[in-house]
């Protein structure tokens, strides 16, 4: 199962993301939900990289993320997030068997390293 972990501050802001495991879906190279994952995965990078930067920490390989920002993202950065959460929220509402989403509120007031 693919796990997706969000964590939020207290005013809403994402600022750390760790997605882990392995749909079990289909066979390596075929399965589809892990596909989706690691797409939106990869292109939120991409995006926070190249569209919308910001200074943050991150791993990213075999469709596994750990990334945590560390200062206040923009708006575009922002749009960015969300949709990326927004597509795995979806994904774990159309395939329940094979990703879980959660998101938790901490009481930190600013992304880690500010």
């Amino acid at each position: 199962m693919i796990k997706a972990h969000i964590t939020r501050t207290h005013a809403g802001i994402i600022q750390d993301i760790t997605i882990t495991g392995h749909a079990g879906q289909g066979p390596y190279g075929f399965d589809i939900v892990c596909a989706a994952v690691s797409a939106l995965s990869e292109t939120l990078v991409l995006g926070l990289t190249h569209v919308a930067p910001v200074a943050m920490d991150y791993h990213l390989d075999e469709g596994n993320l750990t990334m945590a920002l560390k200062e206040l993202p923009s708006e575009r950065t922002e749009a960015l997030l969300e949709t990326f959460c927004l597509g795995l929220r979806d994904l774990a509402l159309s395939e329940p068997k094979f990703v879980k989403y959660d998101e938790i509120v901490v009481n930190r007031h600013s992304p880690r390293g500010r």
